[in-house]
């Protein structure tokens, strides 16, 4: 597992089985490497992590993978890490 912050209040989690940018710890975008999808955090929360989940969309997930939104327990069981 390689952990890295990407920008202020920001963290990046990569793993062999997926990429997940956490905004202020709660998981907003994940890459699923096998599945070839990416899930993004339907629960609303302010304006800053907005903006952080669309800038992660445009950085992190791979235009032939499908993207979807996902609820925040959705995210924990594929992922394991917790979703406030």
């Amino acid at each position: 597992m390689k952990i890295t912050n990407p920008a202020s209040n920001q963290t990046l989690v990569e793993t062999t089985a997926f990429r997940a940018l956490l905004s202020y710890g709660v998981p907003q975008v994940v890459v699923l490497h096998e599945e070839r999808l990416t899930l993004v955090n339907s629960k609303k929360y302010s304006n800053t992590t907005s903006k952080h989940r669309n800038a992660g969309v445009r950085l992190y997930a791979p235009s032939n993978f499908t993207t979807i939104e996902a609820s925040p327990s959705e995210i924990q069981e594929a992922t394991g890490l917790e979703c406030k």
